[in-house]
């Protein structure tokens, strides 16, 4: 068979995503002499890129990718040991993985797939990667970069943690660090030190070979060495003497001490509740509600742990109520971690001290899946009890408690692991679906009790996968689509509550929240992320603003930094953000049906006074601002 043969097949079984096809023809290339580098490049990599441009397109969308990536795999297991190499060719090694407290591994692998087919070595340590893990083994391999994700704002930190290790080592010039994920914004990257981000997996590897390409020759010599541990050692003492202080614990006494002096101040005219519902309704109000997601950051005022939060009913809702009051916020969304479930059906959960609860072990077969019974010793039971205790308590305060659980798609990922979900919904479809239903079952049940026995004023499901990039609108309304409409949207009906969704995806199918008659959308806005289909509230104003009320324009991010200049811009944001909505319902013929919140929770280890720059400054000038733009 001709060499161009040989490369097009294996271009082409990275394209189909064919194990099968991969192997064979990288035994062919073998066979018939052909260079095996030359085969990785030219044909495996090269379908690779393929699929890749497909994506960018809109054309392909993650399982594609996965199986793409799995064939491309295939195939270099068996060309890799005859590459040729000499004393230059050196293996340009990247460590990559999900940090400490996050499981999720869909942005982590496709990056991985992405910097490996560009050539690099890519060392993968996986999900829920602690911390120093990243240093020792770029110590060990001499590594080019490091390479970290997630998902989830509260495990950011850990990133700039990892940085902190670098410098102390001595070993932060001698690499090149790259952050990565949904809520990591370029401006957060520079903050905390790391040399880039991308927006996806082929901007990383751009930008991942320009930053590689201006390392000195001589980065991990000792002289190269010595110099970096000298030129941190001021920073790092600096940031020393912060760390030891619990800023999240130091900010709320502050606010516990200046409560009574401060929010009576603030003459409101109606209670959270009556704000909430009216806005909801989008009638008359005396100002916006404001509702950001400061689920663990609330425990502070208790005070406890985040493992007691998140396991113990009366911890949370202590919590709940607790920061209810001295946020002065209008909703609080109840929030504990996205493994409820998980836990419930088997799998391995961790559970820090202070830190959200990880699934770290994953099920094995979906046949071995089995629907629980939710019963006093589950994880959903401690969470409807801990709801029910909060909505109970909140009444003193009259305001409104929003509960929270798991979609059912969030939850099978959590048990089997997500990249393992996608790819097996185009090759194993129907036990996935399966499995699916079982998760549905589950969480339909949690559902009902929290209608019957928690009763708060609303119930929230968690979806994730609804995500342009993620699924197709046609791949997702097969599945979870279909259980949100055919399942959960009839039981809301039943219960007479209106449906609440929050998806903290950053460009969902915007459509299809009509198809389960949404009627509160928590949502993410990711700036950086327009082109891709991030939106933010004037386009949702304009376009659902009639059927839906929407929350969550903030980046949790801002509330991260303390310093006085950060918390003076919050407050000026907050005004701007204010005018803008109101402006915009305005214009659309509305009122009131928006809230000011942010689209992901605050990391449960940030500062309380940020959070409280934004809720106080809405109670102190929305009033003003409402006569003024409303009427």
């Amino acid at each position: 068979m001709a060499k161009e043969d040989i490369l097009n097949g294996l271009t082409d079984a990275v394209v189909e995503g064919d194990d099968d096809l991969a192997e064979e023809f990288a035994q062919k290339a073998l066979d018939e002499g052909v260079d095996a580098y030359e085969a990785i490049i030219d044909g495996l990599a090269k379908g690779m890129n393929v699929v890749s441009d497909m994506y960018e397109k809109g054309e392909a969308f993650v399982p594609s990718l996965l199986l793409a990536a799995d064939a491309m795999y295939a195939g270099m297991e068996i060309l890799t040991p005859y590459i040729k190499t000499d004393a230059t060719n050196v293996p340009r090694n990247v460590v990559v993985g999900t940090v400490e407290g996050d499981v999720h591994d869909i942005g982590k692998n496709l990056v991985k797939t992405m910097i490996t087919a560009a050539g690099y070595n890519a060392i993968d340590l996986g999900v829920d990667v602690p911390l120093d893990k990243f240093v020792e083994t770029a110590k060990e391999k001499k590594a080019v970069a490091i390479s970290m994700s997630t998902l989830m704002t509260t495990t950011m930190g850990g990133m700039e943690t990892v940085i902190e290790q670098l410098q102390e080592e001595g070993l932060r010039d001698s690499l090149v660090v790259m952050v990565g994920g949904a809520p990591i914004s370029r401006d957060y990257a520079e903050s905390i030190g790391a040399d880039g981000t991308a927006g996806d997996a082929s901007g990383a590897v751009e930008t991942l070979s320009s930053l590689v390409s201006a390392l000195p020759a001589d980065l991990w010599s000792e002289s190269s060495v010595s110099a970096s541990k000298m030129k941190y050692k001021e920073i790092l003492a600096q940031k020393g003497t912060r760390e030891d202080i619990d800023v999240g614990l130091l900010t709320a006494e502050k606010i516990l001490a200046d409560y009574d002096s401060v929010v009576p101040k603030f003459n409101e005219t109606m209670t959270k509740k009556e704000r909430f519902v009216s806005a909801f309704q989008d009638k008359k109000v005396d100002r916006l509600p404001v509702a950001p997601l400061i689920c663990g950051l609330s425990r502070k005022f208790v005070p406890c742990s985040y493992a007691d939060y998140s396991t113990k009913a009366e911890m949370y809702a202590a919590s709940a109520v607790a920061g209810t009051k001295y946020f002065n916020i209008d909703n609080f969304v109840g929030l504990t971690d996205l493994c409820v479930v998980a836990g419930d059906f088997g799998a391995t959960i961790r559970v820090p001290e202070e830190d959200t609860p990880a699934a770290i072990g994953h099920l094995e077969d979906y046949e071995t899946m089995e629907v629980p019974e939710i019963k006093e010793g589950t994880r959903a039971y401690n969470l409807i009890q801990g709801n029910k205790l909060a909505t109970e308590k909140a009444k003193a305060i009259d305001a409104p408690i929003t509960a929270l659980f798991e979609g059912p798609m969030v939850a099978l990922t959590q048990i089997m692991g997500a990249t393992r979900v996608l790819s097996d919904l185009r090759t194993n479809p129907d036990v996935v679906q399966k499995a699916l239903d079982k998760t549905t079952e589950y969480c339909k049940e949690m559902a009902k009790m929290m209608f019957e026995e928690a009763q708060p004023d609303n119930l929230c499901l968690v979806t994730l996968w609804t995500n342009n990039i993620i699924l197709g609108a046609d791949e997702y309304m097969k599945t979870e689509g279909k259980a949100m409409q055919n399942v959960f949207a009839p039981l809301y009906k039943e219960y007479n509550k209106p449906m609440v969704v929050h998806n903290c995806a950053d460009a969902p199918h915007w459509d299809l929240i009509k198809k389960w008659d949404t009627k509160y959308y928590s949502y993410t806005f990711y700036p950086e992320q327009v082109n891709k289909g991030s939106k933010d509230h004037k386009y949702l104003i304009e376009n659902y603003g009639k059927d839906v009320m929407f929350g969550g324009e903030v980046s949790p991010i801002a509330f991260m930094d303390n310093s006085p200049a950060n918390i003076e811009k919050i407050r000026n944001e907050t005004i701007a953000l204010q005018e803008s909505v109101l402006n915009t319902l305005k214009e659309n013929g509305m009122q009131s049906k928006y809230v000011i919140a942010t689209g992901c929770e605050v990391p449960p280890k940030g500062p309380c006074d940020t959070v409280t720059a934004q809720s106080y400054t809405v109670a102190e000038t929305g009033p003003e601002l409402y006569k003024k733009i409303i009427g």
